[in-house]
């Protein structure tokens, strides 16, 4: 597979001052833990405004502290929310397309935890609603704030370099089935890639710019569970074995703050590489028949929920 450099890291001198030039509302999914938090963190010092997303109100207080700290000149919120679950999602877009009619930057970030399993009150497998449903919903919520901004950008961490598999929903809903969490892990990604050039097609004549990015092998609690054979050859493939997650989060800051990125949208991006997609993402059909797959379990979840309050 052919590959083209297109992501400086670290970023060359002069991208700092020209990134602290801007103000951007950076919302953060999944912002408490690993790259997400460095991520945030690194934007607030770099001069933007963050809205930090988690389950847990406790590590949402410690993060939005380290991102005041890092940005102290800027106003930094955060937003509870299990997204488990899609009426959580929705309540989220809500409070956000109320609170932030300024948000331009989103970044996907949060991830299921090896051994997140199991059915949720809507009738979801929690890790798949978690890594991918909530990016599909909340998302789509947001678009039309999105399109009232100049030039918004989104970034979804999803591996390119995960061999294509169509994802099978039915096993990937079912926590009892037998993929193992690498499995799992690499449907999810699939899934999301699937999701990202459905959207960035159905959006090209917007200015929203939507890409994918793969942080490469970083040590964070969503790969504890897999073999050490498996992190050894992980390891072998990726570019960012052994960086921090702060190092592994500045392509994703020039994804979101670059100029070199304006206008850039449907790319898939592992590290500092950009990956021609697998054919089997842009057949138009393809894509299609997922996304109402998609749709079918998202209405299926407000369905169950609507039926428990």
């Amino acid at each position: 597979m052919k590959k083209a450099k297109a992501i400086p890291v670290p970023p060359p001198p002069g991208y700092l001052e020209e990134w602290r030039a801007t103000n951007n509302t950076c919302l953060v999914t999944g912002a408490t833990d690993g790259i997400g938090r460095a991520l945030a963190i690194r934007l607030a010092d770099a001069g933007q405004s963050l809205v930090l997303v988690g389950r847990s109100k406790d590590k949402l207080r410690s993060v939005l502290k380290e991102v005041g700290e890092a940005g102290p000149n800027r106003s930094h919120r955060s937003f509870v929310a299990d997204l488990s679950l899609i009426s959580e999602v929705d309540r989220l877009a809500n409070e956000i397309q109320q609170k932030l009619p300024d948000l331009s930057r989103v970044v996907l970030c949060a991830s299921e935890i090896s051994g997140f399993h199991g059915i949720t009150k809507e009738g979801i497998e929690a890790g798949f609603a978690v890594i991918y449903l909530s990016r599909f919903q909340l998302l789509n919520k947001l678009t039309p704030l999105l399109k009232k901004q100049k030039a918004p950008r989104v970034v979804s961490f999803a591996s390119p370099a995960t061999r294509f598999e169509l994802p099978n929903m039915t096993l990937l809903n079912n926590p009892d089935c037998n993929l193992s969490n690498w499995e799992r892990r690499k449907a999810h990604t699939n899934c999301n890639l699937l999701f990202l050039a459905e959207i960035a097609e159905q959006l090209k004549d917007t200015e929203i710019c939507i890409n994918a990015f793969g942080p490469g092998l970083v040590l964070t609690k969503q790969i504890q569970g897999y073999s050490a054979a498996r992190r050894f050859w992980l390891g072998m493939k990726s570019s960012l074995v052994g960086k921090s997650a702060p190092y592994a989060a500045l392509p994703a800051m020039h994804m979101l703050l670059s100029q070199d990125f304006a206008e850039k949208t449907g790319g898939f991006y592992e590290c500092g590489t950009k990956y021609p997609p697998d054919k089997h993402f842009l057949d138009a059909e393809t894509r299609r028949k997922f996304w109402e797959d998609t749709q079918q379990l998202v209405q299926l979840a407000q369905a169950s929920e609507c039926k428990n309050t």
